[in-house]
């Protein structure tokens, strides 16, 4: 079974809206690492949406610094796996979809894999795979803001949960990354 990690940028007061995040360098090349050392991305549809809007054409891109080219040349390589109940009419490179919103062929696809796998944003699709405890590790960008803007981390998440703090660093000026095991 893949060791899920899912990774949120989310506000002090846990919104997770895609503008509020410091995203710079560091923020790349967090993302970069944590997806070099996986065999798999998961994303809910609305962030795959987002990802697939800026990211395929990224990589060709001479307007933008190494780190971003390096960071969507990951994306287009590593098999992308997108929880969704429509089809993908413009699929990008390594995307396949997983039927939604049942968990079911989320968990067949984590059961084929025995290394890491990400899981970028998705806050409704985190909720669900924390309620069938999928999610290994969680990863949180603590961002500098207070939002009213974008869901409530684990919004309609039913199934109360222990986490346990494995690391707290600084990304960056003012973002910390904070990880957590699943709890017992």
């Amino acid at each position: 079974m893949a060791y899920l990690i899912y990774s949120l940028n989310m506000t002090l007061n846990g919104h997770c809206h895609h503008e509020d995040a410091v995203v710079d360098q560091e923020h790349h090349e967090y993302a970069l690492e944590l997806l070099h050392g996986s065999e798999a991305l998961i994303l809910g549809r609305h962030t795959y949406d987002l990802f697939a809007a800026f990211w395929p054409e990224a990589a060709t891109r001479k307007d933008l610094p190494k780190f971003m080219q390096y960071l969507a040349m990951e994306l287009q390589s590593i098999p992308k796996r997108v929880v969704t109940t429509r089809p993908l009419e413009f699929p990008w490179q390594n995307t396949e979809a997983l039927k939604g919103p049942d968990i079911e062929n989320t968990r067949q696809f984590l059961s084929e894999i025995s290394g890491n796998v990400v899981l970028f944003g998705s806050p409704a699709l985190a909720a669900s795979l924390a309620d069938a405890s999928l999610i290994n590790e969680y990863q949180f960008l603590l961002e500098p803001f207070v939002s009213t803007s974008g869901k409530q981390a684990f919004d309609g998440a039913k199934v109360w949960q222990r986490l346990m703090l494995l690391d707290a660093k600084r990304l960056n000026r003012d973002v910390m990354l904070l990880r957590y095991a699943s709890g017992p």
